[in-house]
């Protein structure tokens, strides 16, 4: 089984992570099939934080299989490649009731 995974990079207390293609149970150490992008956590000076991807490459991975773990699949939402998940003790918006609002009485 494949996996996309973050690999972590970088110097203590400045981390820096590449995306990669893995199988599942090797470690993120190891060498990757493939590296998808990086990710820097720490923000700019204006507040953002960098997130290089290669679309096409991700997209293809996803399709063939490969499961990506619970923060590159946050990446991947923000990046509209695939649905977000649902988060735990989050209403679910397709299954939740929808509220009926009161006619006013004439």
């Amino acid at each position: 089984m494949i996996s996309i995974k973050l690999a972590r990079h970088g110097l203590k207390n400045t981390p820096f992570f590449h995306i990669v293609v893995l199988q599942s149970r090797s470690r993120p150490t190891r060498k990757p099939i493939e590296q998808l992008g990086t990710f820097n956590p720490i923000p700019n000076k204006d507040g953002s934080k960098d997130i290089t991807l290669n679309f096409e490459r991700a997209k293809y991975w996803i399709s063939v299989g490969a499961k990506p773990s619970d923060s590159v699949a946050r990446i991947l939402a923000k990046a509209d490649i695939i649905p977000p998940r649902p988060r735990p003790g989050m209403p679910n918006p397709s299954t939740s009731i929808p509220i009926k609002t009161p006619t006013p009485s004439a």
